[in-house]
């Protein structure tokens, strides 16, 4: 862990305040050998799960800091969102919807390892919406969307162009095909 995409700071920067209380408030989730696993997992076509959590929970502490909200459990909350250990494109272990089923996967995940107060469950449960039924009943849930959204879009974006056309054809033809 030494950048988030988007983000002037670096993780290895030992003058950077906010970069040290991040990696404190954070450590002990990124040292977990079944977080660590989400490192095997493609996130948003150019990164991975792992990659893709950190870039939320960074810009949720950012935020959540900024606008003196409780920035802690937004930051670990958002650590933890997208904590799923499978590929939902070939299956998943709760049959529905899979913007409604990984939070609740993930939020059950993160409680078999660490303790879950009421604001990172908000945060963990909610972060879909509103592609989800359920809005966050929290400031920092909020934020977590927000983040969540803002960073999907970065990461989605840095893919190579011809790579999204390419793709976005490749699919066309498959459901053309079926």
């Amino acid at each position: 862990m030494t950048k988030v995409l988007g983000s002037v700071h670096t993780f290895l920067d030992s003058e950077d305040t906010d970069a040290l209380e991040f990696i404190r408030i954070v450590c002990d989730i990124t040292a977990l050998p079944q977080y660590q696993q989400l490192k095997l997992y493609e996130h948003h076509h150019s990164t991975t799960r792992y990659q893709h959590c950190l870039n939320v929970a960074w810009y949720t502490y950012l935020w959540a800091k900024k606008l003196n909200l409780n920035y802690v459990s937004a930051a670990r909350g958002a650590m933890l969102h997208d904590f799923f250990l499978y590929d939902w494109h070939t299956g998943q272990p709760i049959p529905g919807r899979h913007t409604e089923v990984h939070p609740m996967i993930a939020l059950e995940n993160a409680g078999h390892f660490f303790e879950i107060d009421p604001v990172m469950k908000d945060c963990i449960l909610h972060h879909m919406w509103p592609n989800a039924r359920v809005c966050p009943t929290t400031a920092e849930g909020i934020l977590v969307t927000v983040a969540d959204k803002y960073c999907a879009s970065i990461e989605f974006s840095s893919r190579p162009l011809y790579s999204i056309r390419y793709s976005t054809f490749a699919h066309m033809l498959m459901a053309v095909a079926r």
